[in-house]
């Protein structure tokens, strides 16, 4: 099986015509690659790891509290066995906490849990992972793509999500933790890629491994930004299996960076990023 290529972000961040034609040829084939040398602070990394196993330890009734109904999972905890991929029947196996901006006063505020040390910790990892985000942006300005939207300036204070994510352990009856899908956002930036398990299909049809080492950070693109590249850049489906390890839990933290709600996503400009994901959300469920 295949593996996705990887690029230091000074590389990246650098644009010249050599990186320009290694990512031109990596995403054209499939969306994913991995960066490395990358500026996210690796003691925030490790401590988001523990407010996560520590956050979904607790009681179910107690991480209930902080289940928000009605938002489309836009903050705060949703359980397990409700998110439900594109066109699927069966719910991922997954329970997660989502985590937006503190900066843009029109999107919808922050939960806090009050039981977990520093939970509010998330906020500086979510800056750094916006600003990186943002960055990464800027670099594919320099595909002289024509772009709908300026990409980089449509992510600033946008609304974007720190996700984090449980795979209990399974019995082994439904080898899917989260079946295959596509992201919905501009970009997604991963950490805890270095546990086996998520897949990306290339061109082919074939799934290619998405592993990377611990400090190093998986970067895809997500549907929003295939429509505003006029789908020059391509969201690529991907999945998490289990791949032999039922019996072990799984965690992993992505990010998504979205752009302002009121950004127009298409050619004819009729199409709202808050449309676009509001209708994406209801798809699968997140209500």
């Amino acid at each position: 099986m295949h593996k996705i290529p990887t690029i230091s972000f000074n590389d990246l961040k650098s644009a010249d015509k050599e990186v320009l034609e290694f990512l031109t040829n990596c995403l054209s084939n499939n969306g994913f690659f991995v960066i490395n040398d990358h500026p996210i602070n690796l003691d925030l990394i490790d401590r988001t790891f523990s407010i996560a196993e520590e956050m979904f330890a607790l009681p179910y009734d107690l991480k209930k509290k902080y289940h928000a109904p009605g938002t489309n999972g836009a903050r705060g905890y949703t359980p397990y066995g409700i998110e439900t991929a594109l066109n699927e029947k069966v719910a991922d196996q997954k329970e997660f906490w989502h985590q937006g901006s503190t900066s843009n006063t029109q999107l919808m505020p922050n939960i806090y849990i009050e039981e977990v040390e520093g939970f509010k910790d998330l906020d500086k990892l979510y800056k750094e992972f916006e600003q990186m985000g943002v960055e990464i942006l800027n670099a594919f300005k320099n595909f002289n793509l024509d772009f709908n939207a300026d990409i980089g300036d449509a992510a600033v204070d946008g609304n974007s999500i720190l996700r984090l994510i449980h795979y209990p352990p399974t019995d082994g009856s439904n080898e899917h933790r989260a079946r295959a899908h596509n992201d919905v956002n501009l970009i997604t930036l991963l950490i805890g890629g270095n546990e086996a398990g998520l897949e990306a299909q290339d061109k082919q049809g074939n799934w290619v491994e998405c592993n990377c080492d611990e400090n190093e950070i998986i970067c895809n693109i997500g549907d929003m930004l295939e429509i505003i590249s006029n789908e020059k850049l391509n969201s690529t489906p991907h999945r998490v299996v289990s791949k032999g390890n039922e019996g072990k839990a799984r965690y992993s933290i992505p990010f998504f960076l979205h752009p302002r709600p009121e950004i127009l996503l298409n050619k004819d400009q009729t199409l709202t990023a808050d449309e676009f994901l509001t209708k994406r959300l209801q798809e699968i469920k997140l209500n």
